[in-house]
């Protein structure tokens, strides 16, 4: 049975729109064709996944296939399993043996790359189901391939590639390798924290003020984390509680300045994207399962679509001085029991001294 979670996506696309987004800030779309689902990131490297089906009694096999972008990344196929054993096994399209695969000790994942993984994708793309099974003949899972062949032609598309020695499945005209988008480079003072960080009676002001104050109930507890100090004055992080879910805890962001009398001021978090409000009206920063890092100044949010985290949204920003800066970012908008959610978004992040 397919499930969708229509209501994530959504949100998420409520989460990734309701603040402007910087002109440079622009994550890839991730598409679903019947029963996978792929995307790429803004530097082009592509992930397909192959999604479950909750009704099959027979095993469902996990796939995760990438390929970064330029002529010389390796393509990479991997299926992962917690029933495999070390040993040779059989990979089948359409119960036609396609290869085998040598597990090197238990728990294992198959891997494979280069040749070996454009032969299977290409057996893929023409079937209908892959199996994998031992010698034996024993089957250990499968997989369908409906929608499989137009995955890995919205990579071959994405990516620019053509021809047989580049291209899945789009294999005639003339060869071309395809295209690697230089990254953004986000360049940031490294911060030093200090103790300096708002005491209690200045905390609770802000939940009282703050739109927050409709969402929390019974025992909160807000946190602060030091940002340094500028010519300005300290500087504060603070995540507020903004109530919760069975497995999602929101935070509303807020950024707090000390003045010379020692008196706090907060405003909401500058984000270059996403980390919306509950309401695209309302403009305030929220993260869900939100995070903070000192040691990379990157604030880290993980929204699940449901309990069993198979779909949701993932995003994480590094603090530049000013604002929250989009480094990383992944989406899965199906609820289909995949656990690798397609990436869409990085940025190479330099701290300077």
């Amino acid at each position: 049975m397919q499930r969708t979670c229509i209501w994530f996506a959504a949100l998420a696309a409520t989460t990734l729109a309701a603040f402007p987004a910087a002109a440079s800030v622009m994550p890839g779309d991730v598409k679903t064709f019947k029963d996978w689902t792929v995307g790429c990131d803004n530097g082009l490297d592509c992930q397909a996944v192959a999604l479950m089906d909750s009704q099959n009694d027979t095993g469902d096999l996990s796939i995760v296939v990438t390929r970064p972008a330029g002529a010389s990344a390796a393509l990479t196929i991997d299926l992962p399993s917690s029933t495999l054993k070390s040993g040779r096994y059989q990979l089948r399209v359409d119960e036609k043996r396609v290869m085998d695969a040598l597990v090197d000790s238990e728990d294992q994942p198959i891997k494979l790359s280069g040749a070996n993984a454009v032969k299977l994708l290409r057996a893929m793309a023409r079937g209908s189901q892959i199996r994998l099974q031992t010698q034996s003949d024993a089957q250990i899972g499968e997989a369908s391939l409906s929608g499989a062949s137009a995955a890995f032609r919205y990579i071959d598309a994405k990516q620019g590639t053509v021809g047989p020695k580049y291209a899945i499945v789009v294999t005639s005209g003339k060869p071309k390798a395809g295209k690697k988008p230089l990254l953004p480079v986000i360049t940031a003072r490294k911060i030093a924290p200090d103790n300096v960080l708002p005491d209690t009676a200045a905390l609770v002001a802000l939940s009282e003020s703050s739109p927050c104050a409709a969402e929390r109930f019974e025992s909160t507890q807000d946190t602060a984390y030091s940002l340094g100090t500028d010519s300005s004055g300290p500087r504060a992080l603070v995540l507020l509680n903004c109530g919760a879910g069975a497995y999602n805890f929101s935070s509303g962001i807020y950024t707090g300045r000390r003045n010379a009398k020692g008196k706090w001021a907060f405003e909401p978090a500058k984000f270059d994207f996403g980390a919306t409000g509950f309401t695209d009206e309302s403009k305030f920063p929220i993260l869900v399962n939100a995070g903070w890092d000192a040691a990379t100044q990157t604030i880290s949010s993980f929204a699940k679509g449901r309990g069993l985290g198979d779909c949701g949204s993932s995003e994480s920003y590094v603090w530049d001085g000013q604002m929250f800066r989009l480094t990383s970012a992944s989406f899965m908008g199906e609820c289909r029991g995949s656990n690798d959610w397609i990436p869409t978004w990085r940025a190479d992040v330099r701290l300077v001294p």
